[in-house]
């Protein structure tokens, strides 16, 4: 028997002030709380509690399964604001009707940022998840859906069975997204969106210009016995059922009444799928991909410079607030949210009606002047508690400008386009270059003279100068790096990254 798989996300950012270097900002007190609670008590009266005790009847009524994202923000907003969701979930869970899906906690960006941070917030999610409902998820989708076969290995060593992500076609190509398939040169399983059924009802629902509305639960049931293969993969923001079409425009009515037409199809949840279907082929994923806009890629993201400029910050950032910790690396972890690179999208279209709808900015530049305004004051926060180490700090990590940046050249007149912005950087080029283009600069004393010209370290650039060989200058940096990181963080051994 055919089986359907609805997943549905449940997520609201921490949103930030509008602030515009207008006020004095006294410790980290960033975060619009008033608004969102305004925001998170309305969604929940018009759509949360609404919909899960919709779901809840379905479930009695109709065998009606489903699997749900929660991430840990929004979990927090229910614990502040409303609990009664987190107890209706509890109910659906031991009805064995749901199955939570782990997530990033911040429903955030961290794996572009690095995967050590990626995993840190994957298992932060895991611990609440465990805490809140005494689950543990063996399904974990990436924010958005984003995905590459990275991804996959990542998920794969933290024990997962399966990932959800977006059926893209020009990476399925000839084949349909209602199979079961692998991750490429990887064991865990892949659960692709049918992004056109999906958004049937995410996108399309009270559009009135659209040739099947209206859309009514027997027309979509029929829709669905109609679709070939075996597993139809469903999924959307839970918001749509209240939030993004209010109850008046007979969503919940919509929801309510589907599972009385679906026949001859099973509803499943995740480890049902895992349990009995095979994958009917390897998905090999090597750009990254995720659900948002037309385009399934980073660009809702990170398409456009002030995006880039905003997000290059935040990862500049993470080894100082990871030196400090505390509400530091939580404040910093809040602005890590997708939510916030979203606000600043500048699509045009379809794609500007959506982002435009989900900001509480009045456009792009404004949740663009906000965001940097927050980044630069945490920065000099952070710069203020790190005191002298600073210094270091900025030797290790701080992006040099390209006029003060160390460039390499394979010899007089030969540059390779390639650019050392920091000691870091520096040291990782120093390992991989050829060895003709180590000579080059050795003979030249090139490397000695930027250490000493441009970082200012007359001490390295003695013993840089001295060395014979990559093999002694590689050491000569690893102690310096290392030294100034056991400065920063006091730590007695590092992994130079």
């Amino acid at each position: 028997m055919k089986r359907i798989l609805f997943f549905f996300e449940a997520h609201q950012p921490r949103r930030i002030k509008k602030f515009f270097g207008k006020e004095n900002i006294q410790e980290l007190d960033y975060f619009d709380d008033n608004l969102n609670k305004e925001i998170f008590q309305r969604v929940a009266k018009n759509c949360y509690i609404p919909i899960l005790e919709i779901f809840l009847e379905n479930a009695k009524k109709y065998n009606f399964k489903f699997s749900l994202g929660l991430s840990g923000i929004f979990l927090e907003q229910c614990s502040w604001w409303e609990p009664k969701i987190i107890e209706i979930i509890k109910k659906l869970i031991d009805e064995n009707s749901c199955e939570l899906v782990t997530e990033t906690y911040y429903h955030s960006l961290s794996y572009l940022i690095n995967e050590k941070e990626f995993i840190e917030q994957i298992k932060l999610h895991k611990r609440i998840i465990k805490e809140l409902f005494g689950v543990e998820p063996i399904v974990v989708e990436n924010t958005e859906f984003i995905y590459d076969n990275k991804v996959a290995k990542i998920m794969e060593n933290l024990g997962f069975k399966m990932i959800l992500t977006e059926g893209v076609d020009r990476i399925l190509g000839w084949r349909s997204p209602n199979y079961l398939y692998k991750a490429k040169d990887s064991n865990i399983l892949l659960l692709m969106r049918n992004y056109r059924l999906s958004d049937d009802i995410g996108f399309r629902f009270t559009l009135r210009n659209w040739n099947e509305w209206p859309l009514t639960a027997e027309k979509y049931a029929k829709w669905l016995s109609l679709t070939p293969g075996d597993i139809i993969f469903i999924a959307m923001d839970i918001e749509t059922f209240g939030e993004h079409y209010w109850p008046e425009s007979g969503i919940h009515d919509f929801i309510k009444v589907l599972p009385r037409y679906i026949e001859n199809m099973k509803f499943s949840i995740p480890s049902d799928i895992i349990s009995n279907l095979h994958p009917l082929d390897e998905i090999d994923v090597k750009e990254t991909i995720s659900w948002a806009d037309v385009e399934r890629d980073l660009s809702a993201w990170l398409g456009n410079e002030m995006q880039k400029y905003c997000f290059e910050v935040l990862k500049y950032l993470e080894p100082i607030v990871k030196s400090i910790g505390g509400e530091y690396l939580r404040t910093w972890r809040y602005l890590t949210t997708s939510d916030h690179f979203h606000y600043m999208c500048t699509k045009e279209n379809g794609a500007k009606a959506v982002h435009s709808y989900f900001s509480h900015f009045n456009g792009p530049i404004e949740a663009f002047i906000s965001f940097t305004w927050v980044l630069a004051d945490l920065k000099y926060k952070l710069y203020d508690l790190m005191g002298d180490k600073i210094i270091y700090y900025k030797i290790l990590f701080e992006e040099l400008p390209d006029t003060h940046s160390f460039h390499f050249y394979s010899g007089f007149a030969k540059p390779l386009g390639i650019k050392a912005r920091n000691l870091v950087e520096f040291y990782n080029i120093i390992k991989e270059i050829n060895d003709e283009v180590l000579s080059f600069h050795m003979r030249r004393n090139d490397f000695s003279k930027w250490i000493n010209d441009i970082l200012g370290l007359k001490e390295l650039s003695r013993e840089v100068k001295n060395a014979k060989s990559r093999e002694e200058l590689i050491k000569i940096l690893e102690k310096t790096i290392n030294e100034a990181k056991r400065v920063i963080y006091k730590h007695e051994e590092f992994e130079i990254t």
